[in-house]
């Protein structure tokens, strides 16, 4: 079934790649990256395979959904690379996306496993659990956007607060990764305030260790996957209440 579900996801990721144009010759190879990056990071997500039986397993789910979806983006940097693509940035870029993807997919499953608990339908609750994970992931990667003139603002007084806008932003951090000057793009430079101050893109280095530790704690951090599972009405479905005889 995972199979399956890697399938549809490279079929969904390339139907996305050429409507947004990433077979155009005239794209940069570094644009590209982040293109390719983002797309995957956003749908893979909403094919997420569901949690395990166990905490150990579920986390080993979580690193290799995340590690087939980097190769995923690799494959696809293949196949729409009209120029030579150095393999030092695609290493980079399809790292960040795999690290990325494991605090994401790690939301997706404590999502998952809580909202389980209150459903009669456990397919239904792992798409919710993936929709609302890449959500979140789409919101937090577009705070450059939505966030940046009140960024501005506050800047004022406190001139870390553009810094710290743009080191929060997974978006952010594909760009560094993948060798692109995101808000010297000129869609970003067009559409987002941020591009005409004076900024400073976070280390590479610092940002894979800080994903490291989210997705640790995000896993470490799920005490309801050890307790016993319950029925809609709170009776224990592995020790049921027994009737007291008259």
């Amino acid at each position: 079934m995972i199979a399956v579900q890697w399938g549809a996801l490279l079929l969904a990721t390339l139907v996305t790649l050429v409507a947004l144009g990433a077979s155009d010759a005239d794209l940069q190879a570094s644009a590209l990256r982040l293109m390719v990056t983002c797309v995957v990071a956003l749908l893979a997500p909403l094919f997420w395979p569901g949690f395990g039986a166990t905490p150990s397993r579920t986390a080993l789910r979580v690193a290799g959904w995340s590690a087939a979806a980097a190769c995923l983006a690799a494959l696809a940097l293949w196949i729409f690379g009209t120029a030579a693509q150095p393999l030092s940035r695609v290493w980079a870029a399809c790292w960040i996306l795999a690290l990325i993807l494991i605090v994401t997919l790690a939301l997706a499953a404590v999502l998952e496993r809580h909202w389980r608990g209150a459903s009669a339908d456990p397919q239904a609750s792992r798409a919710l659990a993936g929709r609302s994970a890449a959500l979140a992931l789409a919101l937090l990667g577009s705070l450059p956007l939505w966030f940046g003139p009140t960024a501005e603002l506050l800047s004022a007084r406190q001139a870390w607060i553009v810094d710290a806008t743009l080191a929060l932003s997974p978006l952010t951090h594909l760009a560094v990764a993948s060798g692109n000057d995101l808000l010297r793009n000129q869609w970003f430079y067009q559409h987002s305030n941020l591009a005409s101050l004076q900024i400073s893109y976070p280390e590479l280095n610092a940002v894979a260790w800080t994903y490291l530790f989210a997705g640790s704690m995000l896993l470490l951090a799920t005490p309801a996957w050890r307790r016993r599972p319950r029925a809609i009405d709170g009776t224990s479905l592995i020790h049921p209440t027994k009737e007291k005889k008259p």
